[in-house]
């Protein structure tokens, strides 16, 4: 803005000659005479008329910014109509321009005015005044001084604009600047604006997000900050973007973090063009969505993984779906599932995706890994999941078949027991979240119970097929046992038939020869080879046990009436039945040898001149209980289980071999049944032979 000329004239509308404060003609100011219009502006000391008054009052009126002219005291001595209207004042008001200033800006005028007397002039000074209907209005001031003929200081002018709104409005500008700025630095989502690709400036979030300084990324191509696999995508977008095709695009994209980590982001680009539709930037939003992204993934994997693994019972189906969908869910670049041997102590490969299965479900290079040895080896031997960021700083790293940056392992625990690892690894250091962990640690206890079942089904096959192998070798060795029992039953008891025939000849021929003394040995040697023939018979008995013989309907009524009649029952001796015995499937001869040998026990072991044998039966829901009790001498309770072992007897009796109560209990279990028995010293036994309604006959 120009500065006002240095003489002047001042008129009112009427072009009467005004004073400071009236218009009166002829007055003096500061050694200028104020004329007419029509007059020139002349000084007093002789000087020449300089300019036309009507000349001048023509340039001042029809200016657009106020104009305003004081002494060198600050009063006004001339203001425009833009003056007028500024201020609110007339011309004949008696204004002093200090006194128009706002309170909390007088000292600033007083010393801006000061400078203005020194120096000659003021620039762009900017001041609040109050106006006549006491607005107030910030005002922008360029003044400086009038001087006459000899250089001497006669008054001021100067330009005054009203900068009110200009100033509210630059105010509200910068307000909204800075509201704007926190905003954006405040804001969840990362801003970022470049040009080219390269990035201009970025607010704190996203540089928070990638773990670098705002600073640091100044300058850097965002291609360099992409994760090599989303580039390609992403450049192809922002081409079509510069060529005009799309002012705006979304993708899901991953950037790698300074710690090499990624970050997993929804980025929104938009466009920013000049009035000529030319590309100046692209402004870019950027949502991080690494740990949404995961959780889906996690609840994505737990259930496809659940709906592939029902149903599957072979173990190594089960590995290969966890590898299949761990890789698909995750991106990862491979997955191994590793189980114990069956020693415990090695850690075996059986199902990889990734490259070390370049053919369907088969594993290349297959290796093992001992318990506690490597990554996966400590991970089964501790039960603790771990996540290796960096694996050219972990000396335990086992490189299979190529060397990766990072790893993950979490161990398959079913029931508190470790039976196999889950492990993957990544070219890429920090690849492995605490999301990844989690997931993996989900679909690892998914598995544990399908795999620990598979485990159990293997072993409990291979233990059946053992078994079927052994009881087929058993089945051959029993038919031989038997058949060299009946052998040697039949070489034993020739020999003693032989002896016991030449006993008798000895006592014929030569039983005047003997004495009393003679003759009993001779008895005992008889009596020992009649014992000696039973315990051969028992033996005999005992071994062939067995049940190939035909299951039928078998009363056991008349089993006991055979029985009693079969057996040598003294006079002393009662047997009494006391109630209706049932009818129950099995083998006659083997219910007969049952109650044949308990109901001789009774009469064998008892001290009583009149022994009393009873024999009841008690039907329950599913099964039949026989009672077989007596009055005889009693059992000591801590001789329950050792009367039914093998050549087992409490008592020495001439005819028992210590063999029945043992093929008594064989026979019942087979049966599925029990025996038991309750006794007291010198009161009496009772047995209990609990069988099922309908046996379940075993063949051992």
């Amino acid at each position: 803005m120009n500065d006002p000329p240095n003489k002047i004239n001042k008129t009112c509308e009427n072009n009467t000659i005004l004073s400071r404060k009236n218009c009166h003609a002829n007055k003096m100011l500061n050694g200028f005479e104020l004329l007419p219009r029509t007059k020139k502006l002349r000084q007093i000391s002789g000087c020449d008329y300089i300019e036309s008054c009507a000349v001048l009052h023509d340039v001042f009126e029809y200016l657009v910014d106020a104009y305003i002219l004081i002494d060198l005291k600050g009063n006004v001595i001339r203001m425009n109509q833009s003056a007028v209207k500024l201020f609110g004042f007339q011309c004949d008001d008696a204004i002093n321009l200090l006194d128009v200033i706002v309170k909390d800006d007088y000292d600033f005028a007083l010393k801006s005015f000061d400078s203005l007397l020194q120096k000659g002039k003021l620039i762009d000074f900017e001041v609040r005044i109050i106006t006549k209907n006491n607005d107030i209005k910030l005002v922008h001031v360029n003044s400086n001084i009038v001087y006459d003929e000899a250089q001497k200081p006669i008054a001021l002018q100067g330009i005054v604009r009203d900068i009110t709104k200009e100033s509210k409005a630059a105010l509200l500008f910068k307000e909204q600047k800075r509201q704007l700025s926190v905003i954006i630095e405040n804001s969840p989502l990362g801003i970022v604006l470049t040009r080219s690709g390269v990035i201009l400036k970025t607010n704190t979030t996203f540089a928070d997000f990638l773990g670098y300084s705002e600073g640091e990324l100044i300058g850097r191509s965002v291609k360099e900050l992409s994760f090599d696999e989303d580039r390609d995508n992403s450049l192809s977008l922002i081409k079509r973007m510069a060529a005009g095709e799309i002012d705006q695009f979304t993708i899901i994209k991953r950037y790698i973090k300074k710690d090499e980590s990624l970050l997993i982001a929804k980025t929104t680009v938009n466009v920013v063009k000049d009035n000529n539709q030319k590309v100046l930037h692209q402004v870019a939003m950027i949502e991080d969505i690494t740990n949404e992204v995961h959780e889906s993934s996690m609840l994505s994997a737990i259930n496809s993984l659940m709906a592939s693994i029902i149903g599957k019972m072979d173990i190594h189906e089960i590995a290969w779906e966890i590898a299949k969908k761990t890789i698909k869910l995750f991106g990862f670049e491979d997955c191994v599932v590793y189980v114990l041997d069956d020693t415990g102590t090695e850690l075996e490969q059986i199902a990889a995706y990734g490259p070390k299965n370049p053919k369907k479900k088969q594993i290349y290079n297959k290796i093992s890994i001992k318990v506690g040895e490597g990554i996966v080896g400590a991970v089964a031997k501790t039960g603790v999941s771990e996540i290796i960021p960096d694996t050219t700083k972990e000396a335990r790293y086992i490189e299979d078949d190529q060397f990766r940056l990072s790893e993950i392992a979490v161990p398959i625990i079913a029931d508190g027991k470790i039976i196999g690892v889950i492990d993957s690894e990544h070219s890429t250091k920090n690849y492995f979240t605490p999301t990844h962990l989690e997931t993996l640690k989900n679909i690892s206890n998914l598995a544990a119970s399908q795999i620990k079942s598979a485990v159990s089904i293997k072993q409990k096959k291979q233990v059946e097929k053992q078994r079927n192998k052994l009881l087929k070798k058993l089945e051959t060795s029993n038919l031989e046992l038997q058949e060299y029992a009946h052998v040697v039953s039949h070489d034993l008891k020739s020999p003693l038939r032989n002896i016991s025939t030449l006993v008798a000849w000895i006592r014929e021929d030569y039983e005047h020869v003997f004495d009393d003394a003679g003759l009993e040995n001779l008895e005992l040697i008889d009596s020992t080879l009649g014992k000696m023939e039973n315990l051969i018979s028992d033996v005999l008995c005992y071994s062939s046990t067995s049940n190939n013989l035909p299951v039928e309907p078998v009363d056991i009524n008349q089993i006991l009436n055979e029985t009693i009649k079969s057996i040598h029952v003294p006079d002393n001796v009662s047997i009494n039945i006391m109630n209706r015995f049932p009818v129950i499937y099995g083998h006659a001869i083997r219910f007969k040898q049952v109650f044949q040998n308990l109901i001789e026990n009774a009469i064998f072991y008892n001290d009583k001149e009149q022994c009393i044998i009873e024999l009841d039966v008690i039907e329950k829901e599913e099964e039949f209980i026989f009672l077989i009790k007596d009055n005889g001498m009693g059992i000591d309770a801590k001789f329950f289980d050792k009367i039914f072992e093998v050549f087992q007897s409490l008592t020495p009796v001439a005819t028992s071999t210590g063999i029945g109560l043992s093929l008594v209990k064989k026979i019942v279990q087979q049966y599925g049944g029990t025996v038991s028995l309750e006794s007291k010293l010198t009161i009496g036994t009772t047995f209990y032979v609990q069988l099922p309604k309908i046996t379940n006959v075993s063949k051992e």
